[in-house]
């Protein structure tokens, strides 16, 4: 992650297709957890007619599975047409991610600077 403080809102740390896609799965896993494909993200990219969203579904790919090194989201492997897919659940909602890059910023400030204390 990347802070931009000439951005607003989770754009501080996200592009805007990323800022997007994290959203969609959150919204969708509010009730029960449901997965997302990379299929499934690129569809809702695509439908949102918005073209600064529109990205390659190998770009999602490479952001989806970034996520997943960052601890965002896991994902399982299913067998389905064409072999075996992975599909994506958040591991943290909304507001815990939040939280999470309140602490892991604060973290990397006392270690950058170690006079401030938290």
């Amino acid at each position: 992650m990347k802070f931009n403080t000439s951005k607003k809102g989770f754009q501080t740390l996200f592009k805007p297709y990323q800022v997007a896609l994290l959203v969609y799965i959150w919204e969708r896993n509010k009730e029960k957890r449901t997965g997302i494909t990379s299929s499934q993200a690129f569809e809702f990219l695509q439908q949102t007619g918005d073209s600064e969203l529109v990205v390659s579904r190998a770009t999602i790919i490479v952001f989806l599975n970034k996520m997943v090194e960052e601890g965002l989201i896991s994902f399982e492997e299913v067998s389905g047409k064409g072999g075996y897919h992975k599909v994506y659940y958040p591991t943290m909602s909304r507001e815990q991610f939040a939280q999470h890059v309140v602490t892991t910023i604060t973290k990397k400030l006392q270690e950058v600077l170690p006079s401030i204390k938290g």
